[in-house]
């Protein structure tokens, strides 16, 4: 990605006396609704986010279903905003501890007739936007007992005569749009994030004292990778019957020795720009490498990623012995994946080979040896191709 494209856009919010209070964090295609995997990688993790908003308060807009694979960031100050037409009572329970955890939340044109008003106690602020309603109803609005008591804000504001009314009308309150300040794009180079982690919790691993809670902030500094893990919990694999609400838990059911497997796999579903059928190839190989390693050396470990790794220059547009160079794996795997040598290193091979059709490459009397007919050995394959389409739908 080159330095010059936008990763996000910055609105600035002002109070009565034009000061700057605070950032609207903006995904930078204006078309889309709500966030992705690249607008929060690129939030939270591609840049310094408290230089970009100069330590003031920043506003987003997401979805209360993406806030649960939000991590608390305790060095920002942050406030959610959820609009109105995608809330229901059902979900007072789910908003009232995401208070309790300490996230601030921002209701988006609030409308009381719709809740009562214990379910505006868990909102510190309400968001009220001039392209849904007029500058008089605003005014009307805030003075219901409800959200009198709020932070206001009001955006899109497009004339300076709307500003002048506003600030003579909610003198405490805060406000964006055209008529103040333009939208100022942040523009910078994406890092992959998931790269760095890994690199992270790699090492980590290697600690054998890392607690899953030491662990957890690692995968906690994405907030879709803290997503998936936590998905991952629900699935037929784990049978998770508790509400997982963090990361830590997540490791805990999922178990340490299964979290680099899982990490590496949302790293390379997420990457963007790629062809879409890169990602089942590389799993493909992943579980086809694991099985062919379970019948010939059963107690081998580390051929999943042997699989899996095989495929990082194909999603990170480097060359295998740059990437490797990075991460902190068993020699026994590098070696297998830069020499084919040792027994990771021929299981490889054979299923490249196999992969390719390249029956004369495939020790086919050593297998037999091993009691792995070519019958057999069509099994482990296509047994793969079915792990493999299970795991991309986690």
């Amino acid at each position: 990605m080159k330095d010059a494209d936008v990763l996000f856009c910055r609105k600035t919010v002002v109070n009565r006396l034009s000061e700057t209070v605070a950032f609207y964090i903006l995904h930078p295609n204006s078309e889309v609704q709500g966030q992705d995997a690249s607008f929060l990688s690129s939030l939270f993790v591609d840049v310094n986010l408290t230089e970009i908003t100069q330590q003031k308060t920043i506003y987003f807009q997401t979805t209360l279903h993406e806030l649960g694979a939000l991590p608390l960031q305790t060095n920002i100050n942050m406030v959610i905003f959820l609009s109105c037409d995608e809330l229901t009572l059902m979900d007072f329970d789910s908003l009232s501890e995401f208070r309790l955890q300490g996230y601030q939340l921002g209701m988006i044109n609030p409308d009381p007739k719709l809740f009562p008003a214990t379910f505006f106690n868990v909102f510190s602020y309400l968001l009220f936007t001039l392209d849904c309603q007029s500058t008089e109803d605003v005014v009307e609005a805030i003075q219901h007992p409800s959200l009198s008591v709020k932070n206001i804000w009001v955006n899109k504001i497009e004339d300076v005569e709307q500003f002048h009314q506003l600030q003579n009308s909610i003198p405490q309150g805060q406000f964006s749009g055209n008529a103040i300040h333009k939208i100022k794009p942040v523009k910078g180079k994406r890092i992959l994030a998931y790269k760095a982690i890994l690199v992270d919790l790699l090492v980590a691993l290697n600690n054998r004292e890392s607690s899953p809670r030491a662990l957890a902030e690692f995968i906690e500094r994405d907030p879709t990778l803290t997503y998936r893990i936590i998905k991952l919990t629900h699935t037929v694999m784990y049978r998770s019957q508790f509400n997982v609400s963090n990361a830590q838990r997540a490791i805990e059911i999922i178990g340490i020795r299964d979290l680099i497997k899982w990490v590496s796999l949302v790293m390379f579903g997420s990457v963007p720009g790629k062809p879409d059928c890169l990602f089942p190839m590389a799993v493909s190989r992943a579980c086809f490498c694991q099985n062919l390693s379970a019948a010939l050396f059963p107690k081998l470990e580390g051929a999943f990623l042997v699989g899996l790794f095989s495929y990082l220059p194909s999603f990170l547009d480097e060359d295998l012995p740059s990437l490797l160079k990075d991460l902190p794996l068993d020699e026994n795997i590098k070696t297998a994946l830069l020499e084919y040598k040792g027994n990771l290193g021929g299981i490889l091979k054979i299923v490249i080979a196999y992969e390719a059709g390249r029956w004369e490459k495939i020790p086919f009397d050593l297998l037999e040896s091993k009691n792995i007919s070519k019958q057999c050995l069509k099994e482990l394959y296509i047994e793969g191709l079915k792990e493999a389409r299970e795991m991309g739908n986690v």
